[in-house]
């Protein structure tokens, strides 16, 4: 089987990772029976994003290998990377900061309540250690995927259309004209993915969601104490909006990760974007914060560009006729969920051990002669993952991306009554977990607990 992967990001190169680990040989020795991945990648890799502002707020955030600003990986995400390589786990966590707690505190200087990160607190099912989440640069993550993916895998060729095939499968279009089929073509493009456009037009674009956000890293100074002694993220809720920061490196190396989100209430078409007026922006939205981190981050950052918020509508489906998305070219979600990268991580996984089922039932019933029956048998596989992908995953996902909608809420700007409001609530849910439970359900074992093998498990079990 043959198949190829659009986009090197952090969702092309865990799913290119789960497939060279999951998928069984087919039978026979012969090399050309083998499966056979490829990964085209548009972008050039960069440390940090581009020093000159873009063209267009559309071009913003398109770029899957787009290396810079930080992130959390969830403790479901770094479970998903333990049972792909205990290496590449140890790799993330060395790279990172093991947060073990997420401090929520008003603009006003209130602590208003500390939750553990921790994937223990009374979940049943998790084998293993704890796992807690890790803080750490978008770069960081991305270096450790593609370390373990290895040298000379990825091909920076661009794709610009993406084509059913006729025999099956799908054909990716190349900028200088060339074309390439495959059996299977995951698109892993990101927010503005190129095979999504093939598989529905311009109907599904992404959607801006009225908050935008600027961020990025201090070096060199110490970390704050309440980051070190708590072992912390820090979300710091206001009037005028949203701030974090945490440790992004380990703690020795003094690397503050932050990042300030913002309600506005239109993109222009062009950006002429003057850091300077971004960072006097920056100041005074958070001039009467009273966090004195909050300050001094605000004091000493360095501010390129605005980076504003997409997500997608409900799409009909995630793939057809050899055809698929994953990550966020399937569901870009808020960033306020936390989950952005760690439910990239969970869609390569599910779709590589559904499609090693699938295909390990379909290389059992296919007689011995076969040529022309294992590519109908090939085909079958491939319809029922999809199938089964888009079945399992959709759920979960639409779940997560409503409570982001929902937590955005939280960094419009709002006057004195709804902000104080907010803190009661927070307050409440922190130091109430009854109270929480019965508004907000089982969060955290929802996010945490979900088990792809035991979905994949159970979905099989209902067909037969």
């Amino acid at each position: 089987m043959k198949i190829i992967i659009t986009g090197a990001g952090i969702a092309g190169l865990s799913t290119y990772l789960h497939l060279r680990k999951h998928l069984p040989n087919p039978p026979g020795d012969s090399p050309d029976s083998q499966h056979t991945i490829h990964i085209y990648e548009s972008h050039h890799a960069r440390t940090s994003s581009n020093p000159q502002p873009p063209e267009t707020f559309d071009t913003l955030s398109s770029s899957t290998a787009l290396v810079g600003g930080g992130l959390g990986v969830s403790p479901n995400g770094m479970r998903v990377l333990h049972d792909l390589s205990p290496q590449l786990h140890a790799a993330v966590a060395t790279q990172g900061y093991p947060c073990e707690n997420f401090i929520f505190m008003g603009q006003n200087g209130w602590t208003l309540g500390v939750q553990r990160t921790g994937d223990k607190g009374g979940f049943e099912g998790l084998e293993g250690r704890e796992e807690v989440c890790v803080a750490l640069s978008r770069g960081g993550l991305w270096k450790c995927l593609m370390d373990e993916v290895g040298e000379g895998v990825v091909r920076y060729r661009k794709v610009v259309s993406v084509r059913e095939r006729e025999n099956g499968g799908g054909v990716v279009v190349f900028e200088d004209g060339g074309e390439e089929g495959a059996d299977l073509v995951v698109g892993a493009d990101g927010v503005r993915s190129v095979v999504r456009s093939g598989l529905f037009g311009a109907s599904y674009g992404p959607v801006y969601t009225g908050v935008s956000g600027i961020g990025g890293f201090i070096k060199g100074g110490p970390l704050p104490a309440r980051v070190v002694d708590n072992r912390a993220m820090v979300f710091t809720f206001g009037r005028t909006g949203f701030f974090g920061y945490a440790s992004g490196s380990p703690a020795e190396a003094n690397n503050l990760m932050w990042w300030s989100s913002f309600e506005t209430d239109s993109l222009p078409s062009k950006t002429n974007l003057n850091p300077e007026e971004i960072k006097a922006e920056l100041k005074k939205r958070h001039s009467a914060w009273a966090d004195p981190t909050v300050q001094d981050i605000v004091d000493k950052a360095e501010v390129e560009s605005i980076y504003p918020t997409w997500v997608l509508p409900d799409l009909p489906h995630w793939g057809e006729n050899g055809i698929v998305l994953v990550g966020d070219a399937a569901h870009a979600m808020s960033p306020t969920t936390g989950q952005g990268a760690s439910q990239a991580l969970e869609d390569g996984q599910t779709l590589a051990l559904l499609l090693a089922e699938t295909l390990t039932k379909a290389y059992a019933s296919a007689p011995t002669e076969r040529e022309s029956t294992f590519v109908q048998d090939g085909k079958e596989a491939v319809a029922l993952t999809m199938h089964l992908f888009y079945q399992i995953r959709k759920p979960r996902v639409a779940e997560i991306v409503e409570r982001g909608r929902k937590l955005d809420r939280g960094k419009n700007t709002m006057g004195v009554i709804a902000e104080y409001s907010m803190y009661c609530f927070l307050w409440v849910m922190m130091h109430f977990p009854s109270v929480a439970k019965r508004i907000l359900g089982d969060v955290n074992v929802k996010l945490y607990g979900w088990s792809a093998k035991q979905e994949i498990k159970e979905a099989f079990e209902k067909m037969e």
